[in-house]
């Protein structure tokens, strides 16, 4: 009986102590910045501007409902892919536009529960723009295919962010 017991007590805490791999995805942040040679009113006007995303070079045309706090627009890119948010949230006090993604194609952003926000800050006769995401890799269970995991989603959403600030600097210094 004591054998019996010893071993069913074992049982248990061998079986308590055995790691799992079944906890699903953790949230992957990026973040990145870039000083623009402009002032904050002229970024920001541009910035907030729901209904314009001209940005991106990869962008072919968008379209929105309005520039409104809860309007969507769809961001259709040259190679056919698109992707459509949903503006959350503008706050003209901190230069703050906040959008999430509620529709994506994966192979532009393999991500789920994608959100961003964009702060434009003033900075010495320049600007700093400053642009974060939070979001999910593209597959969301257990040992996901290479080009929706972690790494793959967050190389692409920089990727993505990065072009975002290039274009952005580039429209805005060239005025």
């Amino acid at each position: 009986m004591s054998y019996l017991k010893n071993s069913t007590i074992l049982f248990v805490i061998l079986l308590l102590s055995t790691p799992t791999n079944g906890h699903g995805p953790s949230r992957q942040k990026v973040s990145e910045s870039i000083e623009i040679n402009a002032s904050s009113d002229e970024v920001w006007k541009i910035v907030s501007d729901f209904n314009n995303f001209n940005w991106n070079k990869s962008v072919e045309k968008i379209s929105v409902s309005s520039n409104d706090v809860g309007a969507e627009r769809t961001i259709f890119f040259k190679s056919g892919e698109s992707i459509k948010q949903k503006l959350e949230k503008i706050d003209e006090s901190k230069m703050m536009v906040n959008w999430r993604i509620i529709e994506t194609d994966n192979k532009v952003l393999p991500v789920n529960s994608y959100s961003a926000k964009i702060f434009v800050k003033p900075s010495d006769n320049k600007t700093k723009v400053v642009y974060k995401s939070g979001f999910y890799r593209g597959f969301m269970g257990n040992d996901p295919p290479s080009e929706l995991n972690d790494e793959n989603s967050k190389k692409k959403v920089k990727i993505f962010i990065v072009e975002n600030l290039n274009g952005l600097k580039k429209i805005i210094e060239k005025n």
